[in-house]
């Protein structure tokens, strides 16, 4: 089983249905103002999470009637979005795709990419998207074939305030066993040279790939 969450940021609409429909046995988490945009895209949403303070009231009293919703107070812990990927990490699916999680709101889209670790801390691949971008977190080995690459530059940044031991083989700015400091951009728009690209860091990495 894969899950989709859909957040409220911003959504391309049919970008989402193409996502959706490339997904095999997938459950649908709409987070606040997510579930209006994977309506909208003709998803069927199988949980609804929020405290829903992005919506209309019209629409809310809608979601809490049409869809089985967990309604958050605003006062809380953490966001909708992270509320959310909490609930799908305790489904242990195979693979977790978050939308809706960049935008204008940059604090919203930090906390977005951050909170992908607790998904990896617990064994599962997750992954934020739109149309331009896939973003994830990674630690020790990963291999990147270039045709499944989602555009044409990669690039890679510190999850923390540096990152030792990276180890980057088939690129075109290769590097061997470097720290990188979080302040330096040296990381930024790699490109793949070979078939297969290799990706080793003792630390935690953020790894973005890019159409550009």
């Amino acid at each position: 089983m894969r899950c989709l969450i859909v957040a409220g940021g911003e959504v391309d609409r049919s970008f989402l249905r193409q996502t959706f429909d490339s997904m095999d046995d997938v459950y649908v988490i709409g987070a606040d103002k997510g579930v209006v945009y994977a309506s909208e895209a003709g998803i069927k949403i199988d949980k609804a999470i929020g405290d829903f303070d992005s919506v209309s009231t019209e629409e809310k009293i809608r979601i809490t009637e049409l869809y089985d919703t967990e309604l958050l107070i605003p006062e809380k812990d953490d966001t909708d979005t992270e509320h959310a990927l909490k609930y799908a990490i305790d489904m242990c699916p195979e693979e977790i795709i978050m939308m809706g999680c960049t935008g204008s709101r940059l604090d919203h889209t930090f906390s977005s990419v951050r909170i992908l670790k607790n998904a990896y801390d617990a064994g599962i691949s997750a992954y934020l998207l739109n149309k331009t971008n896939r973003i994830r977190i990674a630690k020790g080995e990963l291999y990147i074939k270039k045709e499944n690459a989602l555009g044409k530059y990669i690039s890679i940044m510190p999850y923390g305030d540096k990152a030792e031991g990276i180890t980057l083989k088939g690129f075109k700015y290769p590097l061997e066993n470097y720290t990188l400091p979080a302040e330096k951009g040296l990381g930024i728009s790699n490109e793949i040279t070979s078939d297969e690209a290799y990706i080793c860091s003792d630390d935690y990495l953020i790894i973005m790939e890019t159409i550009d």
